[in-house]
């Protein structure tokens, strides 16, 4: 009896994974776990993904700001890594390899900050949000005041003569359309 084995004797690239740091997840949104599961799922050797926010938004049957959402809070728990766009590198601590030894040099060489077995995992998680919504709070407002600032420097730069009470606005006609 021929089986699927003796046909095709050749392992799959993926042979070999710990997948034991998914024992420290931090509390996310949902949507990241699907993320994160859809990513799994569809890895290179090493962790290297190649799929867009659109196409995960595709095969998760979601939104795409979803998807974006879900990744962002990927990245502050370093379960994944954005590379360049459209490319996202799995932790290896998560990340399947060709052998066990590529796998175990793979965690070896992590960065310490980026280990997901340690204590105050959580914390860093909540942290990294914390400074990601800081961050965004405050590039809100610097858009904020320069844009004030322009507005005040452009209505600096403008004649009286320019300037027409709201009043007259109201009152001139409304140009009519061409034809």
């Amino acid at each position: 009896m021929r089986t699927a084995a003796s046909v095709n004797p050749e392992p799959p690239e993926l042979t070999y994974g710990t997948f034991n740091g998914f024992a420290y997840m931090p509390a996310m949104p949902g949507i990241a776990y699907r993320v994160l599961f859809r990513l799994v799922g569809t890895q290179e050797p090493g962790g290297r993904c190649l799929v867009t926010e659109d196409d995960l938004a595709d095969a998760l049957e979601v939104h795409r700001s979803l998807v974006g959402r879900g990744l962002q809070a990927l990245i502050h728990a370093r379960l994944v890594f954005r590379q360049t766009k459209g490319v996202y590198l799995l932790n290896p601590m998560i990340s399947g390899g060709r052998s066990v030894t590529e796998h175990l040099e793979a965690i070896g060489s992590l960065d310490p900050e980026d280990r997901l077995d340690v204590d105050d995992y959580q914390e860093r998680y909540d942290a990294a949000v914390e400074r990601a919504k800081l961050e965004k709070e405050a590039k809100r407002l610097g858009r904020k005041s320069a844009n004030s600032a322009a507005g005040v420097e452009k209505a600096g730069s403008v004649g009286k003569a320019d300037v027409l009470p709201l009043s007259a606005a109201r009152r001139r006609p409304r140009r009519k359309p061409s034809r």
